[in-house]
């Protein structure tokens, strides 16, 4: 008897959660287009946190996806290797700033990047916004400038030897011709100096940073 009871319990949740499975949409990928189900497997979509952050399953461009900011400022091109941290490095104050930062491996090197969205009075000031990425990057360089159509990009570069590896590091400072928006961009990727291969793909980690700062468009 206790048998047939336990079985009828089974059976009475089993048939409640397929009516719940039937009635419910299933739930969204990402921001836009696209169901779980639908999911490839790449390391961008199977994390949850990074999702919410896509406006597709689809790559917008090979390698890379469509990231869009929760401030709605800005949007880009996200590597489809990588993750954004739920976390550390992660920040957002209303619509006028925000922080992410993303990590993976591309290329056989460790990757982290991190980009600073804002829209204040204070972006307007070209000088000050590069010496806080100066600072930020430990860089005391020159910055080579890019006049696009609706923007204007600013480059820096170094390589930063340590003890048993190699960091090359690509920096921005991306700001709209109208209005105060603006994005500091930093990209970073890490090689051991014994795996040659690694250190030799310098040259494409650079076209993937400039890729991505390209694809920054104001909104």
């Amino acid at each position: 008897m206790n048998r047939l009871i336990k079985f009828g319990i089974i059976l009475h949740l089993l048939i409640l959660g397929g009516c719940g499975m039937t009635e419910n949409p299933e739930k969204k990928a990402v921001q836009g287009e696209g169901t779980l189900s639908e999911i490839p497997a790449s390391a961008a979509l199977q994390d949850e946190f990074t999702r919410g952050y896509l406006t597709s399953t689809k790559e917008k461009e090979k390698g890379f996806y469509e990231f869009k900011s929760k401030t709605g400022g800005y949007s880009m091109l996200f590597p489809a290797d990588a993750v954004l941290s739920n976390g550390f490095g992660n920040e957002r104050k209303g619509n006028n700033m925000e922080a992410v930062m993303f990590t993976g491996t591309l290329e056989k090197a460790d990757m982290i990047t991190q980009s600073i969205y804002e829209n204040l009075p204070i972006t307007k000031d070209i000088e000050a916004n590069l010496d806080l990425l100066s600072t930020s990057v430990s860089y005391d360089g020159k910055y080579e400038e890019v006049n696009k159509q609706n923007r204007s990009i600013y480059y820096g570069k170094k390589t930063t030897d340590l003890d048993d590896a190699i960091a090359f590091n690509y920096f921005s400072f991306i700001k709209a011709k109208e209005g105060n928006q603006g994005v500091r961009f930093m990209y970073s990727a890490t090689c051991k100096k014994a795996d040659k291969s690694c250190v030799s793909s310098m040259e494409k980690h650079e076209q993937i940073a400039e890729k991505i700062v390209e694809s920054i468009a104001f909104e």
